[in-house]
């Protein structure tokens, strides 16, 4: 073989990557466009979902240790802001659960039910607690508490509080 049939190899195969490279330069727009004409089809993405909870959130751990002061501190809170309709014991029976039944269709969440304690995150639980949950048309199921409660540190005791209504109604 001569040294020049070598070059000539190596030139077919560098000119080969530069037509792939091309070719995938070329098709990326179409590919963008494609991903955007199937969003326009259908507007309604998981970020709109009332009930759908980002995986992230959900794989967040509570970084509050359980303490009697913690549990008081949500206590309260839960009284403010819970209790009206989950009831005192979490049950989902505060006195205005069934008129908030009646409104929006749906009984707030027994949140003392092994099921329900199961399988819910603490992640899943503070992003419920901060973002509610708020139907299209502003039809509000449960009220956000981000605002009501900025403090996440707050926020997070509620969850341990949650967590201890769980704990009670096994025992």
């Amino acid at each position: 073989m001569t040294p020049g049939g070598h070059r000539a190899r190596r030139g077919g195969l560098e000119m080969m990557k530069q037509l792939v490279w091309l070719g995938a330069l070329l098709l990326s727009p179409l590919v963008a466009v494609s991903a955007l004409e199937r969003q326009a089809a259908d507007p309604k993405t998981d970020a709109d979902d009332p009930y759908e909870i980002p995986e992230a959130a959900r794989e967040r751990r509570n970084p509050i240790v359980r303490s009697d002061i913690a549990l008081r501190s949500a206590q309260t809170l839960w009284k403010k802001h819970c209790e009206s309709c989950h009831g005192v014991t979490g049950r989902g029976d505060g006195p205005d659960a069934r008129l908030h039944e009646k409104r929006k269709g749906h009984a707030p969440r027994n949140l003392t039910n092994p099921k329900v304690q199961a399988n819910l995150t603490d992640g899943e639980i503070f992003w419920r607690i901060s973002k509610g949950i708020i139907e299209e048309g502003n039809s509000v199921i449960m009220p956000k508490y981000e605002d009501k409660i900025p403090s996440e540190t707050e926020r997070w005791q509620l969850v341990l509080f949650v967590r201890e209504l769980g704990q009670q109604a096994r025992r």
